[in-house]
């Protein structure tokens, strides 16, 4: 199922893609709203909003390094991107995004350079 999403936003190509470049992918729950510490004011609050505005992202990780990419699936925004996920990598999956990628409000202007 979460596979589709994949396929929707690069095409059937990606599987060959992360093979050849030794990256694996994991489906998560992202939100950019920050969940409080358990002993915090309005934690619960925070949780439900938090779960209420999550969407599917899908993390590009190196099979054999520490970099990764995270980029939600509905809005096509990367949302985190590591230093150590090479950007060679990074401008093969935007060239193969069939909905144009986006950069995300939190990406650091070292990323956002990168991306542009």
């Amino acid at each position: 199922m979460f596979e589709d999403h994949l396929f929707h936003l690069f095409g059937l190509g990606i599987e060959d893609w992360m093979e050849e470049n030794e990256v694996i992918a994991e489906f998560v729950s992202w939100s950019e709203r920050v969940i409080l510490d358990d002993d915090q004011t309005g934690h619960r609050d925070s949780l439900e909003i938090n779960y209420e505005e999550a969407e599917i992202a899908v993390n590009f990780l190196l099979l054999h390094g520490e970099g990764n990419l995270m980029i939600a699936l509905d809005s096509a925004k990367i949302v985190e991107i590591s230093e150590g996920f090479p950007k060679t990598l990074m401008q093969q999956l935007i060239e193969m995004a069939s909905t144009p990628l986006t950069k995300h409000q939190f990406l650091s202007d070292k990323q956002i350079g990168e991306l542009e």
